[in-house]
């Protein structure tokens, strides 16, 4: 999906135009952003950290999973069953609903 602005607080400043890396959005001065190319968006990040008035979020196209490291907890073994139930219980932590 691509940045959703809100309306309401955006001060139609521009900066999200200038700080897209993919060229996502398209400005005229003193009218809202709009998101010409919505396939382009990386999902970077970047309108969203350097947005001063806060105005525009992501919502990801794809639930996003993060699997810990077998460095971190250990190689799965016969003998130790608890560095699995770590993993899983980090992975359970991170996903949102």
């Amino acid at each position: 999906m691509p940045p959703v602005i809100d309306e309401a607080l955006c001060t139609r400043c521009g900066t999200c135009y200038d700080m897209c890396p993919q060229d996502c959005f398209g400005f005229e001065k003193e009218e809202l952003p709009t998101v010409p190319y919505p396939r382009e968006c990386w999902h970077c990040g970047a309108c969203v950290i350097d947005c001063p008035a806060d105005a525009i979020h992501l919502e990801l196209p794809l639930q996003m999973h993060i699997v810990p490291s077998p460095a971190l907890y250990g190689a799965p073994g016969k003998d130790d069953e608890e560095n699995p139930k770590k993993a899983a219980a980090f992975s359970r932590s991170v996903i949102r609903d």
